[in-house]
């Protein structure tokens, strides 16, 4: 993005674009996530930076990981409040968001929700108005699990039962996913891990003992972790898998569609800044992921035996040869 890009970006917003220079003032950003290595709260410090944010310089950054375990939010969430922070990010997870607003904290909250609907979750009273002291980017919505569903069944026709990889991190997306096979008429076979250690060997028998014709994996940090073990025994069992966006990478993934996380990200340290320079964050509206992508790996599909339709190639952004 472009000087140019950057000021038009801003006033969008409602701020002015002094915020484009470095701040004399040190300020405290909190971070409450469910991993310590996020890959998702990087894109918007990086934005940050940019508009004159920057990590070490004038932006003290305390973080909390939940380390895998959602029972911890609250506890950290806490912390992060009394640190007399700023702002806080509360990145990936609906438990994250969840226990800020528990704690009725007075600090601005800025969502990066990757994997749920804060409306439907309660977090905020609506999209276009949220009011209080919440605002973000929203990653997911029914719409993108709909047409996720939708290709898988183009690419698939004679495919009507997948197996569904969820946690403890995924309840709202898989509540997005039950909806959508409902809606398209699609069989879901769910294997909900409690605690980890997670056996993945014991999810994907249950799914070959019932039939599954393909997978879907949910994004959640545990996945994320492991999406090596995850991938490899998609293909031992010969299972084409989809997932949301770029989270996972290309990998042995036989399709994506979702939204382009970089730029999407990037908008939540555009929301940030313009509360930093002074913009009520009830008055800024949660942006919906606007730059969708769909690609299709058609070396995945050769090794699978699976003719992607051309109907699908001409639309995809991205194609892997």
């Amino acid at each position: 993005m472009n000087r140019r890009d950057t000021v038009l970006a801003i006033l969008a917003l409602g701020t002015a674009p002094s915020i484009l220079l470095a701040q004399k003032r040190t300020v405290r950003i909190g971070a409450l996530g469910p991993r310590k290595n996020s890959v998702f709260l990087p894109r918007a410090l990086k934005r940050l930076a940019e508009l004159g944010y920057v990590e070490g310089r004038n932006l003290e950054l305390i973080y909390r990981s939940a380390d895998g375990l959602p029972e911890r939010f609250p506890a950290l969430a806490r912390e992060l409040i009394e640190a007399k922070c700023d702002l806080i990010f509360a990145v990936g997870a609906e438990a994250a968001a969840r226990a800020l607003v528990d704690a009725k904290t007075r600090i601005p909250v800025v969502l990066i929700a990757i994997d749920y609907d804060p409306v439907r979750a309660g977090v905020v009273s609506s999209l276009r108005r949220p009011g209080g002291l919440v605002t973000g980017v929203v990653g997911e919505t029914l719409a993108l699990y709909a047409k996720r569903l939708e290709f898988m069944r183009e690419i698939l026709p004679k495919v009507s039962r997948y197996l569904v990889l969820s946690d403890n991190f995924t309840k709202s997306q898989l509540e997005f996913s039950v909806e959508a096979a409902r809606m398209l008429r699609v069989e879901l076979v769910v294997e909900s891990f409690g605690a980890p250690p997670y056996d993945f060997e014991a999810a994907f028998a249950k799914g070959r003992g019932a039939q599954a014709g393909a997978l879907i994996v949910l994004t959640s940090p545990a996945f994320l972790d492991q999406r090596d073990k995850i991938f490899d025994l998609a293909m031992r069992h010969r299972l084409p898998t989809t997932t949301g966006a770029d989270t996972y990478g290309d990998r042995e993934i036989l399709f994506y569609y979702g939204a382009n996380l970089d730029k999407h990200i990037a908008r939540a340290g555009d929301i940030a800044a313009a509360i930093l320079g002074g913009k009520p964050p009830g008055e800024i509206p949660l942006e919906l992921p606007t730059d969708i992508t769909l690609m299709i790996n058609l070396k995945t599909a050769r090794t699978l035996g699976i003719a992607v339709p051309k109907s699908v190639l001409v639309r995809a952004d991205h194609v892997i040869e």
